[in-house]
């Protein structure tokens, strides 16, 4: 019993063996190669696609810019920049400049 376990297990042995040996051929060299090309073509193509696509994006939004610059006067342009310098001094925590502190009128809070 204990030599016919023995025969069974050799040859199992020897006849798996085989069956997971890798073979060695030229053309896995060349399909690595064609596989690292047909990525790198991949990654190109998708590169180029999404600078298109930031692109059509940019050209979309600097359009919906103008169209919104025309419709405003050009006295709503301006008030609007100046509150937009207001406000950027503001969130800076600077103050305004000192001639226009020095003569700004002074609240007039009722005392004296």
């Amino acid at each position: 019993m204990n030599f016919l376990l023995k025969i069974f297990f050799f040859f199992f042995l020897f006849i798996s063996a085989p069956s997971f040996a890798q073979d060695k051929s030229a053309d896995t060299k060349t399909e690595k190669k064609n596989d690292v090309e047909s990525s790198r073509a991949k990654r190109k193509k998708a590169k180029a696609e999404w600078k298109e696509k930031r692109k059509q994006d940019h050209a979309q939004q600097k359009a919906i810019r103008d169209h919104e610059k025309q419709l405003q006067t050009k006295a709503v342009r301006k008030r609007m920049r100046k509150d937009r310098r207001r406000a950027n001094r503001t969130n800076q925590n600077k103050k305004q400049f000192f001639l226009i502190r020095l003569f700004k009128p002074k609240p007039r809070t009722g005392a004296w």
